[in-house]
Order: C-alpha cells, then sequence, then structure tokens
C-alpha cells in the first residue's frame, strides 16, 4: 500500500507549456522552426488534430476557447522535410517494386530482355503515378486541416517548456512570429 502512495505524486506532476495562436501556416513553420533552433525537440511541440477528432472531442469551439483545454485533441508536430523524404520513398519504392514486377512478368512470358526492360520501366512509371496521387491525397488533407483551423480562429501551436529559459525562448518565438494570445499554461501530466 505505501508503494501506491509513492507513485501517486508522480502521476499528478504538472508541467507548463506554452501556446499561441496563428493566422497563416507561414506564420506557425516559422514559430515551429524558431522553437526548434533554441532547443525544442518534435516530440515537444504539437497542434490542435484534424478537424474531425477536434469536433469529436471538443465540437465547434473556437481556438481560443480550447487553447487551454486538457480535452482538445493534438496532433504531433512532423517536420515538412520528413514528409518530403516520405513522398520521394514512396515514389521511388512504387517506381522499384512496378518496374522489377513489370519486368519480370514480361521476361518470363516472352524471354526478351529488351521487352523487359521496356516493360518495367513502363510498369515502375504506372506504380509511380499511384504514389503521386496519394501524395495529392496528403496534400488535400493539410489543406483541409489549415482551412478547418482558420475557420476555427487561428492555429494552434503548444510548447512543452522544462526550463524557464525554454520557457521564455517559446514566448519570444511565438511572439516574433506573429503569435496571438501567446501565453504560459500548466497542464496535469497524464498518468
Amino acid at each position: 500500500m505505501e508503494s501506491n502512495e509513492a507513485v501517486a505524486p508522480e502521476q499528478s506532476r504538472e508541467f507548463t507549456e506554452v501556446v499561441g495562436l496563428f493566422d497563416s501556416l507561414d506564420k506557425l513553420q516559422s514559430a515551429i522552426d524558431d522553437l526548434m533552433t533554441h532547443g525544442f525537440d518534435r516530440s515537444e511541440i504539437s497542434l490542435l488534430a484534424e478537424d474531425e477528432k477536434a469536433r469529436e472531442k471538443v465540437g465547434s469551439k473556437l481556438s481560443t476557447e480550447i487553447e487551454d483545454s486538457a480535452e482538445a485533441p493534438r496532433m504531433s508536430y512532423v517536420e515538412s522535410e520528413s514528409l518530403n523524404e516520405g513522398k520521394a520513398s514512396l515514389i521511388g519504392l512504387l517506381f522499384y517494386v512496378g518496374a522489377i514486377a513489370g519486368a519480370i512478368a514480361v521476361w518470363t512470358i516472352y524471354g526478351s530482355f529488351a521487352e523487359a526492360i521496356f516493360a518495367g520501366v513502363a510498369a515502375g512509371t504506372g506504380a509511380s503515378l499511384i504514389g503521386v496521387g496519394v501524395i495529392k491525397f496528403i496534400q488535400r488533407r493539410q489543406r483541409s486541416w489549415v482551412q478547418a483551423q482558420l475557420a476555427r480562429g487561428g492555429l494552434l501551436l503548444w510548447a512543452r517548456t522544462r526550463t524557464a529559459e525554454l520557457e521564455r525562448a517559446a514566448l519570444d518565438a511565438m511572439e516574433h512570429n506573429g503569435g496571438h494570445d501567446v501565453h504560459v499554461h500548466r497542464v496535469a501530466a497524464p498518468a
């Protein structure tokens, strides 16, 4: 029984985070870049989740009404470089798989090396086009996320702070990059 009491205070720890509201994706990205150059890790930066999930949790409340709410669903920040690498990898992988499959199929049926190469290139190109379609779908979802957040009153950004120095750095980064209603608030850490 004593061991449960010893664990309980750690489960109710609080931490601080800085929250800001942005009126454009460029300003939001600039603030995130600034945060990362001042010692913040991606895991300490979060954004409001996609609109469908946000509506499930907080309804159609404005961003200013949910910025300090523990119920506001969040998603982790993913760097645009990581997204670009993923997109390039997807297209490359689909081209490779399509090319190999097409070449092997033609080689086994016709036994012609030249036809196999041509079929491989054609199949790889076709498979790559599927990847381009997937990327276009992802880009539409990103645009939809931005539009939904702006309709809610702005793009929310949270940065978890471990020290007073990082707290000041987050406040400065958000304010200098066009953040509105930038402030610090306390959050209870999840059990």
